[in-house]
């Protein structure tokens, strides 16, 4: 049954067979246990270390590199090249490994613990027992402080308020209610329950358990989450180019291998031609890429870390470069979730607590009342109570009073307890000879038992006209979202028998407006977003009023509209898609709404970054693109998470998106060049067949290999690490996405070309005017065309734009790599060792100048048509494509 908040008590009671006294016998209860099973949610303990190190093996390319390794070293006797291919596997395995367990760590040390025991009534006692042992039917205590151990009906209650920020998204306490809930009343709104994993804030009472384990609210929301985690937008990308390098190589293999038939068809021709066409399938595969991928994600993750943001899984960092939308909560992520006065109304004057001035008579009376009419107390740490109260106490204590000393000069003598049916709170205090009444509570009702108002020289008879504008400037804060209490007094010669008969011909002093504070940091966040083309949308459990004023004051309204929680509900799945990027602000919205809202900006192509901190939030970070948790929230909401925020900010993902945006902007460059730079080793071997193959092989597997290894090492990791294109928070998300779609295909063909042109000069050159050796020819082909990949790298940097706009230089590890596996091929040129092993010979010097031209020229090249296409195209300057 789950209407237990529509029934009247005694039918609550009845319907679970228990007591609302002495509560259920040990014999009924330890029955139930064993019927039911404890109060206990599965799962929760994350991704084991065994799971998080086959995942490292699960990429496509991964795959690819294995087979290479096998055929390097089985079928072409190159074990140097095999072990080099397995070592940068395994490093990619390491540092992912690594990454993920230390993250993982980290959030274990984030948790809080649970509440370990309950307080229940059996047989007519009171009794803690552990959490996990209460059952449906167990009559629970209630005080202030507690946290609830399972979803329970009241039976029994005095003020009781309840925290239940981290379910509803609700930023103030919840005043509680007997009273029966309607009957389809958002969990939210459900007033005559408590539920699992909420607080109590303040009062007492009791509540007859209706639901333990996955039956409750919280159970709900952990079964909405899937096991299965979303792949992100990087790891998609990179496996498609996965997919396509491994059919490429193997089309490549075919191809060569029949074109070697072609020419000769000999037993010894077959074998070399076989080993040839596997060589170059080899050479064609990016072994540095899925190590440059890691290196750079884990680079980010620390750059990260610097901002308190925990990556639990490196492909988040740069996923939420990809962003679209962010979906935020309000309270806690957008807001403090802390309650602070925002404007105090006097008679004749609105002012903000840190402009009052302590010498006007009514500020210090303002004051006087609020210290004194309140149960919120200072503690070590700050305050303690109700979270209003508290917001009016740090308004004035100490820069107009201290607290502490007013009360103890007028101690409280009598009082008349906020309800609500009363809407007001009134204290009795000495005042010398006479006594003080001081009352605050709803404004309308304060006004209500006020004869005048305080102004600047004392008490002024209130006339309606005065009445009229107090309410409407009430009315005016409550529409701003503010939540509004008056403040009255007056002095007395006697004490009253009964206070409640003080309560009239007051004098109204003030009314404050308070509301969940901003963070400071919040709105440049958002104009950062809008800036950098991503759409923010609030989806809070808080009501609808509240939610459009905190939005309008963070400029997130504009020309979209609010939604509540009772029209979204009312709405189809296909009805919401065809409107969502109309709406920016959702409110009272339940768990199922979230989940609907991101997969409605799914449908329109976004990628979503979902925010949040509570258990409401969960269903939703895990259905999202991007999940991200504050680091005070709950268990749920982080381990649903890839990305955990310790410091809470808003801000943070500003970053976290910049940070994401650079990581993609370099991880193409890698792309761009390793296969440009393959692409033209392939043409070199392709076309140098096709025209020169009776000369012999253009290059050799060994060599093909080296190639590889002096840029795809160093100077390709030196790429993902480089500085950000300039403008690239200033561009579309939605337009950074592909990275081999056709055009960039072509571009990767043509760039290659060039490069395989400049090789294929040097056998032209060496061969036919030279008249050298065809070792020496070859030796010129290897490297002319290593001298020019290396060149080709500061084109690829410079994607977008010309490399002489952003120059050589601003890349410290790219220029002493690139140095570095010129020194290296220096000596396999011209080391005896470095002979034998790649076949080579030393070059004369007088061919050092044609190296060169023929290094430059394909440089200039690309350049040239680069420059022409930016100066067709301008916008494609602050692309980085």
């Amino acid at each position: 049954m789950t209407d237990w908040h529509a029934r009247d008590v005694g039918d609550v009671v009845a319907g679970l067979e228990t007591d609302s006294e002495r509560g259920l016998s040990t014999v009924e209860s330890s029955r139930r246990l064993a019927e039911i099973g404890p109060n206990e949610l599965g799962g929760g303990r994350g991704p084991g270390r065994w799971r998080i190190l086959v995942s490292q093996f699960t990429d496509m390319l991964i795959f690819v590199l294995l087979v290479a390794a096998v055929v390097s070293g089985f079928l072409l006797g190159e074990w140097i090249d095999a072990g080099v291919i397995l070592a940068i596997v395994v490093l990619n395995a390491v540092i992912g490994y690594t990454q993920e367990v230390r993250a993982e760590d980290a959030l274990a040390r984030l948790k809080e613990m649970a509440a370990p025991t309950a307080l229940v009534i059996r047989d007519g006692e009171e009794v803690d027992i552990a959490t996990a042992e209460v059952v449906p039917g167990d009559l629970l205590v209630l005080e202030a402080g507690d946290k609830v151990a399972a979803d329970a009906r009241l039976v029994a209650a005095v003020h009781l308020q309840a925290e239940e920020a981290s379910l509803t998204g609700e930023s103030l306490p919840v005043s509680k209610s007997l009273k029966r809930s309607p009957l389809e009343a958002s969990t939210g709104d459900r007033r005559s329950m408590v539920f699992a994993g909420t607080v109590i804030a303040a009062g007492r009472g009791r509540a007859v358990i209706t639901a333990t384990g996955p039956s409750t609210e919280m159970g709900k929301i952990a079964e909405m989450l899937e096991p299965e985690e979303q792949p992100s937008p990087l790891s998609l990308e990179l496996a498609e180019v996965g997919r396509r390098i491994a059919w490429l190589t193997l089309g490549i293999a075919v191809i060569v291998f029949i074109l070697g038939l072609a020419r000769d068809r000999s037993a010894e021709s077959v074998q070399t031609m076989f080993l040839i066409a596997v060589a170059l399938a080899v050479a064609a595969i990016p072994e540095g890429l899925p190590a440059v991928v890691t290196v750079t994600l884990a680079r980010g993750v620390q750059a990260m870390a610097k901002n308190n943001a925990i990556v639990r899984r490196l492909p988040a960092v740069e996923a939420l470069g990809a962003a679209s939308v962010i979906c935020t909560d309000k309270t806690g992520t957008l807001t403090r979730n802390e309650m602070r006065v925002q404007v105090i109304d006097f008679a004749d004057l609105a002012t903000r607590p840190a402009d009052v001035e302590e010498a006007d008579g009514r500020v210090w009376r303002f004051a006087q009342i609020a210290a004194l009419c309140s149960d919120a107390r200072r503690v070590t740490d700050g305050y303690q109570g109700d979270p209003t109260e508290i917001a009016v106490l740090r308004s004035i204590d100490p820069t107009i009073l201290k607290v502490n000393e007013v009360r103890a000069a007028s101690p409280r003598l009598d009082e008349v307890a906020f309800d609500s049916s009363r809407k007001m709170m009134t204290t009795l205090h000495p005042a010398g000879e006479r006594f003080l009444v001081a009352v605050k509570g709803a404004p309308e009702v304060v006004l209500g038992r006020c004869a005048s108002f305080e102004h600047v020289g004392g008490p002024v008879p209130m006339d309606e006209q005065r009445r009229t504008s107090a309410v409407e400037t009430a009315n005016g804060f409550a529409a701003r979202g503010l939540r509004t209490l008056g403040f009255a007094y007056s002095i007395i010669d006697a004490r009253p028998a009964d206070l409640a008969d003080a309560e009239r011909d007051l004098v109204f002093v003030a009314l404050a407006g308070m509301s969940d504070e901003l963070r400071p940091e919040t709105r440049r966040a958002i104009q950062d977003a809008n800036a950098a083309g991503v759409r923010v949308v609030m989806v809070t459990g808080d009501h609808l009023v509240t939610a459009r004023a905190v939005a309008a004051d963070l400029g997130l309204l504009g020309e979209r509209s609010a939604l509540a929680g009772t029209e979204l509900r009312a709405m189809e799945q296909e009805e919401l898609n065809a409107v969502v990027e109309d709406v920016a602000v959702y409110a009272r919205v339940d768990p199922a709404d979230k989940v609907k809202i991101v997969k409605a900006w799914k449908s329109t192509g976004g990628i979503v970054a979902m925010t949040g901190d509570g258990v409401n939030d969960a269903p939703a970070l895990q259905a999202a693109d991007i999940g991200v948790a504050m680091g005070s929230g709950t268990d749920v909401a982080k381990e649903a998470a890839d990305m955990v925020l310790a410091d809470d900010n808003f801000a943070t993902i500003l970053l976290a998106v910049s940070e994401g945006r650079v990581i993609f902007s370099n991880l193409k460059k890698v792309v761009y060049f390793l296969l440009s730079a393959n692409a033209s080793e392939v043409l070199v071997m392709f076309l140098g067949f096709l025209f020169f193959g009776a000369l012999g092989e253009p290059l050799l597997a060994t060599q093909l290999l080296w190639i590889n290894l002096v840029t795809d090492g160093l100077p390709a990791l030196a790429l993902g690490i480089d500085t950000p294109v300039p403008g690239l928070m200033q561009q579309s998300p939605d337009e950074r996405r592909e990275i081999l779609s056709v055009p960039h295909q072509l571009r990767i063909l043509w760039q290659g070309a060039f490069l395989a042109a400049g090789a294929l000069g040097a056998l032209i050159w060496a061969h036919y005017l030279r008249g050298a050796e065809w070792e020496y020819v070859r030796t010129m082909i290897f490297t002319t065309l290593v001298t020019a990949q290396l060149a080709h790298i500061y084109n690829i940097r410079a994607q977008g734009t010309t490399v002489w706009k952003i120059g050589f230089g601003g890349n410290r590890v790219l220029t002493w790599g690139v140095i570095g596996s010129l020194m290296l091929h220096v000596l396999v040129v011209y080391t005896p060792l470095g002979n034998r092993l790649f076949d080579t010979v030393p070059i004369e010097w007088i061919d050092w100048p044609a190296i060169i031209a023929l290094t430059v020229l394909p440089f200039l090249g690309v350049d040239a048509v680069k420059r022409r296409t930016v100066r067709l195209h301008p916008a494609w300057e602050t692309v980085g494509d």
